[in-house]
């Protein structure tokens, strides 16, 4: 199979980022999100392919490629397997991870795992998740009446998890226990069954089609509305047998080296400190070194 240049990957990537997102009926999500925390949304069929695909070869993926392209400093690449844990529990998240955000991209080239049919159906996407959540969330603010757009991707990440049958524990009710992420909004696709969010406190379980995803809120979008929009709860139930389970994961989060405004009551706000702990709060390294580090 040939392979693109770079030059090659960044046009296509820029051509079928758009393909799609505009099926979607977001003033509907925007406003189930405001009110009720979560959303399903049909996404295009190119992404439920990069999906399965991401599925079907994360197995191919050798130990020393694990090793290597690894960058837990910057929540970039494969993560160390307990390095992730429950801010409310300590209990750690049961299911390797890897993490991809765009704005590495130019230096992923340097690595031979970059040619990996995994990372270029990861970029794939990421590419089209990250388009879909910038209309999510600019229908969002047209809500409020803010014009100024949010920049999100460059700091935003992809990350897939594999829940595999030798990492689940008896007794634990969950593979990962209920949270939430702390950033504006999260999208979530499965293979299987398992994720249960908890709108007004209740637990729920998420069904959804082959075409489907979900995104829900998290406090960061709390915090810049005034409180008016909730965050949400979720978790990943632990089967009653053993099963494998993987998901795709977007986490969305504004640019942190910018000042802002909360919608309603034009608060300044601090999203870099916010954001950094509640990423921390978790077991990793925050996104950036803050001034009074």
């Amino acid at each position: 199979m040939k392979l693109l240049t770079a030059a090659q990957l960044d046009a296509t990537l820029a051509h079928t980022r758009q393909i799609g997102v505009s099926n979607i009926d977001y003033d509907k999500c925007s406003q189930e999100l405001i009110d009720h925390g979560y959303s399903i949304l049909t996404i295009p069929v190119h992404l439920q392919k990069d999906f399965w695909k991401t599925v079907e070869l994360y197995p191919t993926i050798s130990g020393t490629s694990k090793r290597e392209f690894a960058y837990p400093d910057r929540t970039d690449g494969f993560m160390p397997f307990g390095m992730e844990y429950a801010n409310s529990t300590n209990n750690v998240d049961l299911c390797e991870r890897f993490c991809y955000r765009d704005k590495y991209r130019s230096d992923h080239r340097q690595h031979a795992f970059a040619d990996h049919q995994f990372y270029r159906h990861i970029v794939d996407f990421e590419s089209g998740i990250s388009a879909i959540a910038e209309l999510v969330l600019a229908n969002i603010m047209q809500k409020f009446s803010i014009a100024e757009p949010l920049e999100t991707r460059s700091s935003s990440y992809l990350q897939f998890c594999a829940y595999n049958k030798e990492y689940r524990k008896q007794d634990r009710e969950y593979l990962q226990d209920r949270h939430e992420d702390g950033h504006l909004i999260t999208f979530v696709k499965a293979t299987r069954d398992g994720l249960v969010i908890f709108p007004n406190g209740e637990q729920q379980r998420v069904i959804l089609a082959d075409d489907e995803i979900i995104v829900f809120t998290g406090s960061l979008l709390t915090e810049m509305s005034d409180k008016r929009i909730p965050y949400m709860d979720h978790a990943v139930l632990n089967p009653a047998v053993q099963v494998e389970r993987s998901s795709l994961v977007y986490f969305v989060i504004p640019e942190l080296k910018r000042k802002y405004t909360s919608f309603i009551e034009r608060r300044h706000l601090d999203l870099e400190k916010i954001a950094n702990e509640n990423h921390e709060s978790f077991g990793n390294i925050p996104f950036t070194v803050t001034a009074e580090a």
